[in-house]
């Protein structure tokens, strides 16, 4: 049995509670400094007045006069996610996120740590936000439970059993399977709008019009297990942040002071015996919104250079002065986890050998003592364009 929680439009009320705004008004989230002039998520309210995410703020206004915007801040909405992550981690639930609005994990191993299903739902509703309306589904399969925490009511688990998941999934609308936007006009274009009725496609139809994913969106639509879900490392964060007494908009700035905040991050994990294996860049904005970004590293390490090199060019991004600028990072990379030869190859010690020379006699004899020659415009018939001497570096 699978269980997945959702939280619908929590970045929203998270925004909601930092504005001092009700849930119960026209409310939608307005667009980020420098980014799309389109609304964002909408309250049921505003959605009532006909006020659409992605929706241009002229045409949300015409729709809905009394529409209020609110400014997003993905900072404390991703600490929300986290905090409830924790929760669930720390009753023994090895959690897969979905997003920000929810998770899923198998409940094998916990049953009769908790007494049973009923108990493994119980814990999970107490480790949702309060007043957040978070739902609770369970099924035997992920995709299954996932669309169950949909469709739950606030408060009242939904749990279904083998049999009943071709049922229950039929009339959901058919965007909801995981296919990629082209797939799902593909569908349409095949006047296929709910998952019942992509489930009366024969496999070799399936498979012949939507091709392999559309085979396995097939399956899962007829209620087959497909895959597990896919617990994430609990992660080691460290954090270091920094205030500046007057917003700072500029880029020099602000690199000199990620520098400074990275150092710090690099001799913290280092301190740890461990690596950083991602980088969370955030800015609290002198407007009152916030700023995030998220860095995976391609190797795990607490080298202070290559993590400036990953992180300073993302700071270009932020789209107002800040007040605040806050780093943090996964520190549970192995430290130095490449193994290295004893012994240099035979190639590796000819380049070596062969750059030592060469940086030998430019010394003594200067830079035009040894040359390469460089192909500049090979459609020339005449050599001296054709070709070009440039010094040979080591």
């Amino acid at each position: 049995m699978i269980v997945a929680v959702h939280i619908p439009r929590l970045p929203l009320l998270v925004a909601l509670l930092r504005a001092r705004r009700p849930l119960d008004a026209p409310v939608a989230l307005g667009p980020a400094p420098g980014g799309p002039q389109v609304v964002g998520l909408c309250t049921p309210a505003a959605e009532a007045a006909g006020v659409r995410p992605g929706l241009r703020v002229g045409e949300a206004l015409a729709r809905c006069p009394t529409l209020d915007l609110v400014l997003a801040d993905p900072d404390a909405a991703s600490d929300a996610s986290e905090r409830m992550l924790e929760r669930l981690e720390a009753a023994g639930f090895a959690v897969e996120p979905c997003g920000l609005e929810g998770a899923a994990f198998d409940v094998r191993g916990t049953l009769r740590m908790h007494g049973g299903l009923e108990g493994v739902l119980r814990r999970v509703r107490g480790a949702l936000p309060v007043g957040a309306g978070g739902r609770v589904g369970a099924a035997p399969a992920l995709f299954a439970a996932r669309q169950a925490a949909h469709e739950a009511a606030p408060g009242r688990p939904l749990v279904l059993d083998a049999d009943e998941v071709p049922e229950f999934l039929a009339p959901l609308p058919a965007d909801r399977l995981p296919l990629t936007p082209a797939l799902v006009a593909a569908l349409h274009d095949l006047g296929l709008r709910t998952i019942g009725q992509v489930t009366g496609l024969p496999r070799a139809a399936a498979l012949d019009r939507l091709g392999f994913p559309g085979l396995e969106a097939w399956r899962l639509a007829r209620g087959e297990a497909g895959r597990a879900p896919r617990p994430r490392v609990p992660p080691r964060p460290l954090r270091a942040s920094i205030g500046f007494p007057e917003p700072v908009a500029a880029l020099p700035a602000l690199e000199a002071a990620a520098r400074l905040l990275l150092g710090e991050l690099a001799s913290a994990a280092h301190g740890r015996g461990a690596a950083l294996r991602t980088l969370t860049l955030r800015a609290r904005l002198a407007d009152g919104g916030s700023w995030a970004r998220d860095v995976t590293l391609r190797e795990a390490t607490s080298d202070r250079a290559r993590l400036a090199l990953s992180a300073l060019p993302r700071l270009g991004e932020i789209p107002a002065p800040v007040t605040e600028l806050w780093i943090g990072g996964d520190a549970s990379g192995a430290l130095g986890g490449h193994q290295l030869t004893a012994i240099p190859s035979p190639a590796e010690e000819r380049r070596t050998r062969a750059g030592e020379a060469v940086r030998q006699v430019r010394a003594a004899q200067g830079d035009g003592a040894m040359l390469r020659v460089v192909e500049i415009e090979p459609w020339s018939r005449l050599p001296e364009r054709r070709w070009a001497l440039t010094p040979l570096e080591p």
